[in-house]
């Protein structure tokens, strides 16, 4: 298949999957969740749900699905958000009943999955620009208590990662209540751009500063790295901003330094290969997703530490760096298709495969952030959509100013 059309073969089955993997029942509770992996059809994930929002706005503008479907399943959406779904001051449980949009078990409150959310609800409201969907994109956005999640730690100002109510919840060690913090460089660069025009701009500014920006190398690559080198960190606040079009208010290139952590997965993926055969120059990308023994967190050098892997590319990962290094990507995605045509199915490609035990195994099941990741950039890289209508929006326009992220000089 010539790689134009499997890259448009990639967008239809992944708005497919969403379609087939979301509570579209319009009397349902739960109305516009979506499943967190197809693994566990009745537990859905608010991250998910971000990303089939943003499913909406690609089905519409490619004539998937009429506009007008695209702008009722919005609404549906968002009125679940704001009436149903289990929050604690405008932080999503990240886990739901994909029915009732009641909280799952005692998972936590989650600031991460709510702003991969709330992407999804920024990009809907800039897309479709219906009144509706504005008033209710607006209520969300308003309700999100980001001073509670703020404090001080080393002299420095920092977000809270979680917080959970529950002694036994997910991630509760102790006490219950605050979960950790966001002192890294990793994916939540998104929540300083949606808490800028709720804080006072001096804390905004203060917390964009105050997570520490950790220099690697490795093979001729220099990057900011995230701890475990997971490619899914460099991506997730990268498939909504365009990066490319800023740099940041120190100068930072954000655009150039995942191209770099795109090549150094790549190479270390390359460096590994005489010991490791699912590794090769068409077969790399190290993130958390599906693995042979369940979930897993992988992560090629430069990090800090050694990195974890057991051998399995991730994907949609890979996929999900062809804005960065294009053509290396494209020539992966051709060898998948061609050469390991278990990993694509239905819904297009899967999760990932593992070709280093005993017998091969390929995943069969697919996760909803995962799923959307690839298919935001593969639209990305063809036409700019989602890019252009997260960074021009109103919420993030106003963000970037007060932030100080300055426009890239063309020439």
């Amino acid at each position: 298949m010539d790689i134009s059309v499997l890259l448009q073969e990639e967008i239809r089955g992944s708005i497919e999957f969403y379609l087939r993997y979301t509570n579209l029942d319009q009397n349902s509770k739960g109305h516009g969740l979506t499943v967190d992996s197809t693994k566990q059809p009745g537990v859905a994930s608010i991250a998910s749900s971000g990303f089939a929002l943003t499913a909406w706005v690609i089905a519409a503008e490619r004539g998937v699905i009429a506009r007008q479907k695209g702008v009722e399943i919005t609404r549906g959406t968002l009125h679940t958000l704001l009436e149903a779904v289990s929050h604690h001051r405008g932080f999503f449980a990240h886990y739901l009943n994909i029915k009732t949009g009641e909280r799952h078990k005692k998972c936590e409150y989650s600031t991460i999955d709510t702003a991969l959310c709330l992407n999804g609800v920024i990009t809907a409201a800039a897309y479709f620009g219906d009144n509706e969907i504005d008033d209710l994109s607006r209520q969300l956005l308003e309700r999100v208590d980001w001073d509670f999640i703020v404090f001080e730690k080393d002299g420095k100002t920092l977000f809270r990662m979680a917080y959970n109510p529950d002694r036994g919840g997910d991630y509760v060690d102790g006490e219950p209540g605050y979960i950790y913090q966001w002192h890294m460089a990793a994916e939540q660069k998104m929540m300083y751009l949606q808490a800028a025009s709720r804080l006072d701009p001096v804390v905004a500014r203060a917390l964009y500063q105050g997570f520490s920006r950790d220099w690697g190398e490795y093979k001729g690559h220099k990057l900011i790295v995230n701890p475990g080198g997971n490619l899914f960190a460099y991506l997730f606040s990268e498939a909504w901003l365009d990066t490319a079009g800023y740099l940041d208010p120190g100068g930072l290139d954000w655009f150039e330094n995942t191209r770099q952590a795109a090549l150094a997965n790549r190479q270390f993926c390359l460096d590994n290969a005489d010991i490791y055969k699912t590794y090769h120059a068409n077969s790399w990308g190290l993130s958390a997703g599906d693995g042979p023994w369940g979930y897993e967190v992988a992560g090629s050098l430069p990090c800090l530490g050694k990195p974890y892997h057991t051998c399995t590319v991730s994907i949609y990962s890979a996929l999900s760096c062809l804005p960065f290094i294009p053509d290396l990507t494209m020539e992966l995605i051709q060898y998948l298709y061609q050469k390991q045509p278990k990993t694509w199915g239905e819904y297009g490609f899967f999760d990932s495969y593992n070709l280093d035990i005993d017998l091969p195994w390929y995943s069969h099941s697919l996760y909803g952030i995962d799923k959307g990741c690839s298919m935001i950039m593969i639209e990305n890289y063809l036409t700019g959509l989602v890019w252009n209508t997260y960074t021009n929006s109103r919420t993030i326009q106003k963000a970037l100013d007060i932030l100080g992220f300055k426009k890239r000089l063309v020439g």
